[in-house]
């Protein structure tokens, strides 16, 4: 039979308290039920302010709080309430979406010359013609009429500018931060832009028409929702 000294005995018994404290410190407590009650209420504003909480509590522990939210956007008696933990649902899954895919800046652009301050050689810069609302460029604060003349360690002197710029962008991941020389005014400004995730590409292109910026925000709105419909129908098929 082994022994154990005391001394052995209860270092072993402190490590299993402490690991069982860990997992205790960590999961997920379940909201109250005072913020459940506020997402059927009659009042706009209380069920509105509760989804975004919930989406707070929800975003601590994403994956255990899936399967919660799951439950409860199928069962919850309340049409109202089911609907709120649908939408807080769908932000977690879009979040998962948003980390996956290509770097995404949001701009239509055109390749023009441009004579930089300090650099003697001209470059081709990559002209910003359209900013779709809510993306890294708008964010970040980029407007038409805006020269993109480097960006990270590139800077261009060929015809391929938009090509390359367009390229390096989509190299990175949703989610990184790039820098980027803006020429605007005359001046030099470095902009720090937070890229977004590449969505389809617009069908508009494919009949030859120009996308304004509200028809390209739309369509990678319905990419998201169509990301959520299918991990959805997928989750209540049991996959």
């Amino acid at each position: 039979m082994l022994m154990f000294s005391r001394g052995l005995f209860v270092t072993c018994f402190r490590i299993i308290l402490s690991i069982l404290a860990v997992d205790v410190g960590t999961a997920l407590e379940p909201p109250s039920q005072d913020l459940l009650k506020h997402l059927g209420s009659e009042d706009f504003k209380e069920r509105t302010s509760a989804q975004g909480t919930l989406l707070e509590w929800a975003r601590k522990q994403p994956e255990t709080a899936k399967d919660w939210l799951f439950g409860r956007a199928v069962n919850d008696g309340d049409p109202e309430a089911r609907r709120r933990y649908t939408a807080v649902l769908r932000d977690l899954v879009v979040d998962d979406y948003l980390k996956d895919g290509e770097g995404y800046v949001g701009i239509m652009m055109t390749a023009v010359q441009v004579q930089v301050p300090k650099d003697p050689v001209q470059r081709t810069g990559v002209s910003v013609t359209l900013v779709v609302p809510d993306t890294a460029a708008a964010k970040a604060g980029l407007v038409p009429g805006d020269i993109i003349v480097e960006a990270g360690d590139q800077v261009w002197r060929d015809l391929m500018a938009v090509e390359k710029f367009s390229t390096w962008v989509r190299s990175h991941k949703p989610g990184q931060k790039v820098t980027v020389q803006v020429f605007r005014n005359g001046n030099l400004v470095p902009m720090d832009l937070v890229l977004g995730r590449r969505p389809p590409e617009s069908g508009m292109f494919m009949f030859g028409q120009l996308p304004d910026s509200a028809s390209l925000a739309n369509e990678a709105e319905l990419a998201k929702d169509a990301y959520f419909r299918n991990w959805f129908e997928a989750r209540k098929a049991g996959k």
